[in-house]
């Protein structure tokens, strides 16, 4: 009763902050399992050691942390995080940043794009190797952030573009160790810690072949490629390779079992095959025995997405579709099936929402990108001034990092400032979507930089300096 008059007073606007609440809990697919009661506290959204430390957020979640402008409310907080959904744990994750220590001194930290920056395709720039060599020489934190990562891990793309910057270098001074591991945060770097809650669940890996041994090296125990589930079901795409639309070719259908179990679509990069992935992942979104039963109305399993990149810089004079366009076509086809079949709008959007998305500009990757900036800052003996993103598409890199410093100054974080280049998708008279600077060059941004925090570079020497002294 007591319940049912709070509730009633909710309806009426009587109390507007109601000191309990009943908060909704999702399972791993989005769907609702239950409620919790959550105290809500009256005390600041904020706590802070302002002397040596940044303010770090204990507020509760927004309902919608990427795309509202308000990143900050007064709901009641959900600290089972165990029974939290996808989208939840990444919010969960952006409102508590990990926190900067100020007891050294504080330089300009670097996040910079791979593709259109150092590289475009396979083809490295000559100058990449001395733009890494004036910030060691300074002594300057940088980590690499791309949307790509081609399904290597961290290391193996590390040690190739070790190998690559080296090989291309205009100064030709040998092997040097620009890049290490933990410098990299690939478009599914995520995926390790994010998706923790699935790691013992079977989950089909869409992208290139070695795609699988990464989801492998991050602790996935039952990852099955998109290939190999169309092996073992060879009439889902009858143009495949497998298929049966080909001269004298007949499949014998004998009894299939459907029996994978599939939890989650995890797309690591572009699909080799655009059709293939769009008909086999529309039939697992509608069904967990698509063979069998072609719709399902409860059942609901995530995709999630590494890169919303729509185009990207190859060597081809101009920019080519990424996976970004892949979602696009995914996303319409899955919504002409699901219309087609008659399902109502609202399902067809609750359906949409299980989509996920990782990669720049999503907060949750350029907070992986600042922690990975932080711990190579402490390595070094300093603390991060100033975050600068360099890159060369507007949307991705310069976008993402105007929304960190709009967050950012409502935590009272560090700034961030987007740098863009001309040697990548950006062309003269574009959108600059709020850079603070156009540069020829990746070197041309770090000279600029060096000079501009001059006296924080020499603070870093002399405090070095008189360390080994």
């Amino acid at each position: 009763m007591i319940q049912q008059r709070r509730t009633n007073n909710m309806k009426e606007g009587k109390r507007k902050f109601p000191r309990k609440t009943k908060i909704m809990l999702k399972d791993s697919r989005g769907l609702y399992k239950g409620t919790r009661q959550s105290q809500r506290s009256s005390s600041a959204l904020y706590s802070s050691d302002t002397s040596d430390n940044e303010w770090s957020s204990t507020s509760p979640r927004d309902t919608n942390v990427f795309t509202s402008k308000k990143f900050l409310s007064e709901e009641s907080v959900v600290t089972d995080f165990k029974n939290l959904s996808l989208k939840d744990r990444i919010k969960d994750y952006c409102l508590n940043p990990v926190p900067q220590s100020f007891d050294k001194p504080a330089v300009p930290g670097f996040v910079f794009d791979i593709d259109g920056v150092f590289k475009n395709g396979g083809k490295y720039a000559s100058y990449g190797a001395k733009a890494l060599r004036l910030l060691k020489e300074a002594g300057l934190p940088y980590v690499f952030m791309t949307n790509g990562g081609g399904g290597r891990t961290e290391r193996q793309y590390a040690d190739v573009m070790n190998q690559k910057l080296s090989a291309f270098d205009s100064e030709k001074l040998g092997k040097i160790k620009y890049v290490q591991e933990d410098q990299m945060i690939l478009s599914y770097t995520p995926f390790a810690t994010h998706l923790s809650h699935l790691k013992d669940e079977p989950v089909l890996i869409v992208g290139c072949p070695r795609a699988k041994n990464a989801a492998k090296s991050y602790g996935f125990r039952k990852p099955m490629a998109i290939s190999e589930y169309t092996r073992k079901h060879p009439t889902m795409n009858p143009f495949g390779k497998a298929g049966c639309e080909k001269d004298n070719k007949v499949i014998i259908n004998g009894k299939e079992q459907w029996d994978e179990g599939i939890k989650a679509i995890l797309v690591f990069t572009d699909p080799g095959d655009f059709f293939e992935a769009i008909q086999v992942l529309t039939d697992i979104l509608l069904s967990s025995r698509p063979g069998e039963k072609e719709y399902e109305k409860y059942h609901r399993i995530p995709v999630v997405f590494s890169n919303p990149d729509l185009l990207w810089k190859t060597q081809y004079p101009h920019a080519r579709f990424g996976q970004g366009a892949f979602r696009l076509s995914l996303e319409a086809c899955y919504k002409a099936r699901m219309q087609a079949m008659g399902l109502s709008d609202i399902e067809i959007k609750q359906r949409l929402d299980d989509f996920v998305q990782f990669g720049k500009p999503e907060h949750a990757q350029f907070y992986h990108a600042r922690e990975a900036a932080l711990n190579t800052a402490k390595r070094l003996g300093c603390s991060i001034s100033h975050f600068y993103m360099v890159g060369d598409n507007p949307r991705s890199d310069i976008t993402g990092a105007v929304e960190m410093d709009k967050v950012s100054i409502s935590k009272k974080l560090r700034n961030w400032s987007g740098m863009l280049v001309r040697t990548g998708v950006w062309q003269d008279g574009d959108n600059t979507m709020g850079a603070k600077g156009i540069y020829n060059n990746v070197v041309d941004v770090i000279k600029h930089i060096l000079k501009k925090h001059a006296n924080e570079i020499q603070e870093l020497s002399d405090g070095l300096k008189h360390a080994e002294a």
